[in-house]
């Protein structure tokens, strides 16, 4: 009702509408103080003049609430302020025209101000409702070029392999594109600016089957996702990314048992008010015996660990309990 009352206040009105409204609610002050005059008591001559002086200066502008004040004005002059019917100038008089003029002044001057002040804070409204609509469009287009470059670079990389022949030469380049592949699509997926928090659930669910696809191993690879909706800021989520993309292509990399089959499951759920856990198992051979996380060789590994302690987190792996396989565990705080 408020934003209401402030837009009619600042539209634009015609010169037919401005005439017309003055006089029309002139009129009908007029009419109503002639109406209740016999109830009034002596001394109340402006009673029905001032919402009218008022609503044309809201409405109108101060223009035309001068206007509707001096023919409010005069009209109680003459009709309502003794003696009745003539303009008849006395100290009474005096009195309480100085007191009308006193009052509709006020009231117009304050009009005016508070219409300026609408006025401003509508222009500083559109110039910020600019301004950010600029800054969506510049970071929507660097994120695009980010993405794009790290595309570009994950291709160039793929083009130097072909001219590569160590066996780990190759190896190294196959896995660094495809993290740049991974990186920019997470760049893509979750940089907005207008986004306050990320649906880990609905990512996951595009990502896991683009790395799995990725991996060239879909015929193979047998994929169940049980996802619970788990808001994580925008601070978790690349760390958070990068983390499953790394523990999901260990696990295709590493988790395949004898029969050339794997069946990866992907779960992410809160486990407390304030804590989440991602985990990642497969049906693969499992772990050996000396094997220890902080110690591992793997470089996907090291990296998936390093973003795990970045946000906090707890990061573990161990054998399945009565399964074969692998489980990896990502305990993280929840957003609070």
């Amino acid at each position: 009702m408020l934003d209401r009352l402030s837009a009619w206040s600042l539209t634009t009105r015609s010169r037919p509408f401005v005439v017309g409204f003055t006089l029309g609610s002139f009129f009908i002050a007029l009419a109503l103080r002639f109406l209740v005059d016999p109830w009034l008591p002596a001394g109340f001559p402006y009673l029905t003049f001032f919402p009218a002086v008022i609503l044309t200066g809201f409405i109108c502008g101060t223009r035309a609430g001068t206007a509707s004040a001096i023919l409010c004005g005069f009209a109680a002059w003459y009709f309502f302020i003794a003696p009745a019917n003539s303009f008849a100038l006395t100290a009474g008089t005096a009195v309480a025209l100085a007191f009308y003029v006193f009052v509709v002044t006020t009231d117009l001057l304050l009009i005016e101000i508070m219409r300026r002040a609408l006025l401003r804070m509508r222009r500083e409204a559109d110039r910020a409702a600019g301004l950010a609509q600029t800054n969506a469009l510049m970071f929507h287009e660097l994120q695009h070029r980010v993405s794009n470059n790290l595309q570009v670079m994950a291709s160039l990389l793929k083009l130097q392999r072909r001219n590569v022949t160590d066996p780990a030469a190759k190896a190294a380049l196959d896995a660094a594109s495809a993290r740049l592949d991974i990186v920019g699509k997470v760049q893509r997926r979750l940089h907005d600016p207008n986004r306050q928090e990320v649906d880990l659930a609905s990512f996951l669910t595009e990502m896991v089957p683009d790395v799995v696809e990725a991996s060239g191993q879909c015929d193979h690879v047998t994929l169940t996702l049980d996802l619970h909706e788990l808001r994580v800021s925008p601070e978790q989520s690349v760390p958070l990314a990068l983390v499953c993309t790394e523990l999901v292509a260990n696990a295709l990399e590493h988790g395949r048992g004898l029969d050339d089959h794997l069946a990866l499951t992907v779960r992410c759920a809160p486990v407390s008010p304030n804590e989440a856990v991602v985990e990642i198992s497969d049906s693969g051979t499992g772990l050996p015996e000396s094997f220890d996380l902080d110690q591992s060789p793997s470089l996907g590994l090291r990296i998936a660990r390093q973003f795990a302690l970045q946000i906090g987190g707890q990061l573990s792996m161990e054998n399945r309990p009565g399964a074969g396989g692998t489980r990896a565990l990502l305990h993280f705080p929840r957003l609070s």
